[in-house]
């Protein structure tokens, strides 16, 4: 009789083993989460007159949507992914970075005029820009505070979902390469035959 007891108690242990990572995990999250906005809004206060400070919260932005989309695919995961982020800094950060630098791209795209239209913000030269430099790309601003607002929006989404942007970067590289001149005479070619 005391066999089917320690055997549930074991299958209930066993069970208990994912939802002790989820709850690990989510602590993480939630932890990391708060350093993050706390460095964010420290940053945020200090270079509040700097040309760093849009691309700064559009990294943030992207960050908090890769910890908001990992948290939403938490229960997909792997025992042993979630192990991983579990027991690793490193693992629990790695979707919210890449969620920071593809922000960050998708950011670079809506000033360089490749990403646009009416869902999009739209970015006009600073006047006082007099610098040549990489830099430069910076100072520029937002047309109003409805530009801002769509891309803290794009730019949470940029982090939430990562096949957003890879998508739209994909599309980019199948349009280049449709341009190139061989392309048009190999297809050309294909086409004859």
């Amino acid at each position: 009789m005391d066999e089917p007891d320690n055997s549930i108690k074991e299958a209930v242990k066993s069970n208990n083993i994912p939802a002790r990572l989820l709850i690990s995990v989510t602590r993480r999250l939630f932890i990391a989460l708060v350093i993050l906005y706390g460095l964010s809004l420290t940053a945020a206060a200090l270079l509040r007159e700097s040309i760093y400070i849009v691309p700064l919260l559009v990294f943030a932005s992207g960050v908090i949507g890769g910890f908001v989309g990992l948290q939403r695919r938490l229960k997909d995961l792997t025992l042993f992914d979630l192990e991983l982020i579990a027991e690793s800094w490193v693992y629990t950060a790695l979707s919210p970075l890449v969620g920071g630098v593809l922000a960050f791209l998708l950011f670079i795209l809506f000033l360089s005029g490749l990403l646009s239209g009416d869902l999009f913000p739209v970015f006009l030269p600073d006047s006082n820009s007099s610098s040549e430099s990489f830099l430069s790309i910076f100072e520029q601003h937002g047309e109003g505070h409805k530009e801002y607002a769509k891309l803290i929006f794009w730019s949470f989404m940029a982090g939430f979902s990562e096949h957003f942007v890879t998508d739209v970067i994909s599309r980019f590289e199948g349009a280049a390469v449709k341009s190139l001149p061989l392309a048009g005479q190999e297809e050309s070619k294909r086409i004859q035959r």
